[in-house]
């Protein structure tokens, strides 16, 4: 046999075919490589929005246990009797604000939100699903609280006013501060916002109001407090602040202001604090957000971004009346629904969370599911379930609830 020619046929390289094939071959194990690739990619996407979403509304949904826990908390000396706190601000979002240790409103399109002069811009204008913003009141720090809360306590003197135009108290802006303390020490100080304890019908209402001057009385050798001109004064005085007041309490008069009492809570903003929480949706998807509010000035302390993609926050409150004995059945309401002689000690709060991202393998269901609070309590109220929108229909939801007693709302 001729070794040359057995050589060459050793050499014979690849022909055209052979080549395209192998090259199709690989082409197609290469799409497929970039297909598993492509999907195991969008699928730790979704995996870690999903993770992401979770771990920040779950993070979200403690620090809104932790501020509606401590609603009321260290109030006892201050508004144990308080059955409605109202406070104005004619510089503010609303020019009346009822304080309250927890409470809420729907949040609407297009409305301002009780605090921070912040217009909603969520759920969408026409949408059925519902979202709350929620407020809590407490004392963010018991050292300030205390210092603030051990200023006199006074009573107003049983008279009238020494107005310039000889009207009562309801008419003015003066009230006469009996110079019998009812605890010790200082004096009322010219700067400090105060809360006036009135007696009416179903309880106490408390008024905020300024120190604006302090000055001697004319006619009775008195002390009076004059809180005008300020922006949180109504124009008319507290002729003002009764067109505010729910007939349920009885008409606001002048012997009920002169058997009231006033508790100067001193001047530092950050005494009571306001928490506000709302859904925001300015850069394009929806954040759950925190605002914190001086109760004193209504001044901005702080505010946060907690959590992307939470699309409903709800707010159940469960009640008893006033005086109730131990074990009677709470009721469910939303805050529309408490009566000015229910007693709150319960709150239920829902988040309802969507990744941000769509995952076109998924159809989300057509209504998320909340749960309502414990089974035996007595409704009428109810968490509403979750619609997503068209736009939602690729994207994975998740539900927290949690169940939280409000601690020592009445301080005994």
């Amino acid at each position: 046999m001729d070794k040359s020619a057995s050589i060459k046929r050793c050499e014979r390289g690849l022909t055209l075919i052979e080549i395209m094939v192998s090259l199709a071959v690989m082409s197609i194990l290469s799409l497929s490589i970039l297909g598993v690739l492509s999907f195991t990619a969008g699928r730790d996407r979704t995996s870690s929005d999903a993770v992401a979403t979770n771990d920040s509304a779950r993070a979200a949904l403690t620090l809104i246990s932790r501020d509606v826990a401590s609603a009321g908390f260290l109030f006892g000396a201050l508004q144990t009797q308080c059955a409605l706190s109202l406070a104005y601000d004619s510089a503010g979002s609303s020019a009346y604000v009822s304080m309250h240790p927890i409470w809420s409103v729907p949040q609407v399109f297009g409305q301002t939100l009780p605090l921070g002069n912040v217009t909603s811009d969520y759920p969408a204008s026409g949408s059925a699903n519902v979202s709350d913003t929620l407020l809590v009141s407490a004392a963010p720090s018991a050292t300030a609280f205390v210092t603030a809360s051990a200023q006199p306590l006074y009573i107003v003197q049983f008279g009238t006013t020494q107005s310039g135009n000889g009207q009562g108290a309801l008419s003015s802006s003066q009230l006469p501060a009996n110079t019998l303390q009812l605890n010790s020490t200082q004096g009322i100080n010219k700067g400090d916002t105060a809360f006036l304890q009135v007696p009416m019908n179903n309880g106490t209402v408390c008024l905020r109001v300024p120190i604006v001057r302090i000055g001697s009385g004319t006619g009775q050798g008195t002390t009076y407090i004059d809180s005008k001109p300020s922006n949180y004064m109504p124009s008319n005085g507290y002729q003002d602040f009764a067109s505010q007041i729910p007939g349920s309490y009885g008409p606001l008069t002048d012997g009920a202001l002169l058997h009231s009492r006033i508790l100067d809570l001193g001047h530092n903003a950050d005494t009571l604090e306001i928490d506000q929480y709302w859904i925001d949706r300015s850069q394009g998807f929806p954040v759950l957000m925190r605002g914190a509010y001086s109760a004193l000035t209504d001044t901005m302390l702080s505010t946060d971004a907690l959590s992307p993609g939470v699309v409903s926050l709800q707010v159940l409150l469960a009640t008893v009346p006033q005086g109730a004995p131990a074990g009677t059945a709470l009721t469910w309401k939303t805050w529309g629904n408490v009566a000015v002689t229910d007693q709150i000690v319960e709150a239920e709060v829902a988040l309802v969370v969507r990744t941000l991202h769509p995952d076109p393998s998924y159809t989300a269901p057509k209504r998320i599911i909340v749960p309502q609070p414990a089974s035996g309590l007595s409704p009428p109220d109810a968490f509403t379930d979750y619609t997503p929108a068209l736009s939602e229909e690729h994207d994975h939801f998740s539900v927290y609830t949690s169940g939280i007693f409000l601690r020592n709302l009445n301080w005994e």
